[in-house]
């Protein structure tokens, strides 16, 4: 029995190692001359972001593009987002009030890809912070790779000490949407910080309209991307943002109860064993006075440093202390599970919506 728990657990810091391990992108390369670059609008909806929104726009407004026009669409806000906003060279819209079985964040894209004069669509958060030479650089994988969507990994800032302990907690994450990996309707992964989409190609998927009443429209718009045949790329060089979810141990339970929720329900079926296989190759399968079980509890450890550098500033200490992140990996799955089986309302944005996928 304990052969064959330690195997399960060799098997689940393997699956790690090739899940998470950066490939070299293949594709030729592309080279555009300054008049060649599209027009881009990058469309950010915003209900009551007064806090941050500032950073974000500062950011946009300092993209080193040529081709670009920056949309807010203000999402019936009841703080300062609209005046904030209106106060940068940019272009701001009051939203309108959201129809029935909309998704507020989903409304607010479609008005601001309905007003948008770009060929192409860029849809980030009001949480992120873009690299001066992002959009120069997505623009060209794009182009380059020949894909229908684009997505990026996201830098987290991670300001406090328990944030930066949570490095294992997005590892899981990423192992089960395997980014690195080629893209397929049953695994992939999209972030809605950061969608570039052909303006063609974002209408003839249905664009936000097409998953208005889909909780995890990020996910949803990838996945119409995949069944049309299309390919769909993740950016997983360079950061082209940074950015910080969420400001409290509360709101990340909150926030990612309600992401795991539409994870449940849309990610494949076998994703419950490899988190399995995860968890045991960090808990060395259970077996803690074995010398072998230490020894893969090691090399688990020691792969996820270098891991986790990628993705953000997260402590050496987060590995070292994985019970902290699995046990909050464990507590969310557990809470979405019950919104899910129980269908309870999903509240978000001061906004109650009916139980959907």
């Amino acid at each position: 029995m304990k052969e064959i728990s330690l195997m399960i657990g060799a098997m689940g810091l393997l699956l790690l190692l090739l899940r998470m391990w950066p490939r070299r992108k293949t594709g030729s390369k592309l080279k555009l001359l300054p008049s060649n670059w599209p027009k881009v609008s990058v469309i950010v909806p915003a209900r009551n972001e007064e806090a941050m929104l500032g950073r974000l726009l500062d950011s946009l407004v300092a993209l080193d593009y040529p081709e670009l026009e920056v949309i807010v669409v203000d999402d019936c806000s009841t703080d300062r987002t609209f005046a904030l906003a209106s106060s940068y060279p940019i272009r701001v819209l009051s939203g309108r009030e959201r129809p029935d079985g909309w998704h507020g964040k989903h409304w607010a894209c479609h008005q601001g890809a309905e007003a948008a004069r770009g060929d192409y669509l860029l849809f980030t958060d009001a949480d992120t912070v873009h690299a001066p030479e992002s959009l120069r650089t997505a623009m060209i994988e794009l182009l380059a790779s020949g894909s229908q969507g684009l997505t990026a990994l996201p830098f987290h800032e991670n300001p406090k000490f328990w944030e930066r302990l949570s490095g294992p907690f997005y590892l899981l994450l990423l192992a089960a949407t395997r980014p690195y990996g080629k893209a397929h309707p049953r695994q992939y992964f999209a972030i809605g910080q950061y969608l570039l989409f052909a303006r063609s190609v974002y209408h003839s998927i249905g664009g936000h309209e097409a998953v208005r009443s889909i909780q995890a429209e990020d996910l949803a718009l990838a996945k119409q991307v995949l069944l049309k045949g299309g390919d769909w790329q993740v950016h997983t060089g360079k950061p082209f943002y940074t950015v910080r979810m969420y400001g409290s141990l509360v709101e990340f339970v909150r926030g990612w109860r309600r992401n795991f929720r539409a994870g449940v329900q849309m990610g494949p079926p076998w994703a419950p064993i490899e988190m399995t296989l995860y968890i045991a190759a960090l808990a060395g399968a259970g077996y803690w006075k074995d010398p072998i079980a230490w020894a893969l509890m090691g090399l688990t450890v020691m792969s996820m440093v270098p891991m986790q550098r990628r993705l953000g500033r997260f402590s050496l200490l987060g590995p070292l202390l994985w019970p902290f992140s699995i046990g909050l990996f464990c507590l969310v799955t557990i809470l979405a599970l019950y919104d899910s089986v129980f269908r309870r309302p999903l509240v978000w944005k001061n906004r109650k919506y009916a139980h959907a996928p």
